[in-house]
């Protein structure tokens, strides 16, 4: 089973900070198992493309967000995540905001971005992150939905 994008495996960049690594981790392998494919996972590339990508870390991360069809923010990411979230929405990507643990979202962890209609919030278990996962389509256009194949 794999997830498709308008008939294109769908890819994600992932923001987060390095103190969630092990959940990171984790969601980055749930999300593989389910047919998605993240763009910045720097846990499968050689250690020798790592080296070089420490040089331009810059335009790694900007060309994973132009690669990616949408953005996954893990919500204690920190304010860096704030670059990348602005870079993002000028490339009209979708965004979705997720945390965990269902209480962890509120109003102290809100950027004013969050309340744009391309940001989605999701709270709560990866099963209901996939599920909100299918609903988005690339460009907001209902036939080019999110659908199993």
């Amino acid at each position: 089973m794999v997830i498709y994008f308008g008939g294109v495996c769908v890819k994600y960049y992932i923001a987060s900070d390095e103190k969630n690594l092990k959940q990171v981790k984790s969601l980055i392998k749930k999300l593989t198992s389910k047919g998605f494919t993240c763009v910045n996972d720097l846990n499968v590339i050689t250690n020798d493309e790592k080296n070089q990508i420490t040089d331009g870390i810059g335009e790694y991360e900007k060309k994973g967000i132009e690669e990616a069809d949408f953005m996954l923010i893990f919500l204690t990411a920190g304010k860096g995540n704030l670059y990348e979230l602005g870079y993002a929405l000028s490339l009209n990507k979708k965004i979705i905001v997720y945390s965990p643990e269902k209480d962890n979202y509120h109003i102290n962890k809100k950027s004013i971005f969050h309340n744009l209609p391309e940001v989605t919030i999701c709270s709560g278990t990866f099963y209901k992150l996939v599920k909100l996962i299918h609903t988005l389509s690339p460009e907001g256009s209902e036939k080019d939905s999110l659908h199993l194949k």
